[in-house]
Parts: C-alpha cells; sequence; structure tokens
C-alpha cells in the first residue's frame, strides 16, 4: 500500500507477510487476495489489479 502502482509477485507476497521463502504452490495468496477484494470493491472501487503472470497491483481511485 506504500507503493500503489507497483505489481507485486506472489512470491513476494509470501515472502514479505507470512516468512515463507521457498518455491510453493500454494494458493494462500489468491485466497486472502480474493477476501481483500470482496471487502474492498465497493461501489466501483477496483483498488486491486490482477497482472497476468506477473502479480497483483493496488489501483489508486480516479
Amino acid at each position: 500500500m506504500l507503493r500503489p502502482g507497483r505489481v507485486i509477485g506472489k512470491e513476494a507476497l509470501l515472502s514479505s507477510v507470512w516468512d515463507i521463502d521457498f518455491e510453493s504452490n500454494s494458493t494462500v495468496v489468491d485466497t486472502y487476495i480474493s477476501y481483500l477484494r470482496k471487502k474492498l470493491h465497493r461501489d466501483g472501487f477496483e483498488g486491486i489489479r490482477t497482472v497476468r503472470g506477473v502479480g497483483f497491483q493496488l489501483v489508486t481511485p480516479k
């Protein structure tokens, strides 16, 4: 959230949030992104964007 617009990969999120520093096929990131979207995406606000094959990006409202 400190750097909106920057794309962050799943590995970086696993490392910084859950201290998982190994190759993982875990869906924990996708699950929590889904939870966040359900809470944040209201009234037309689409603040979390998936960059396919790269990661996720926070988008500032216009």
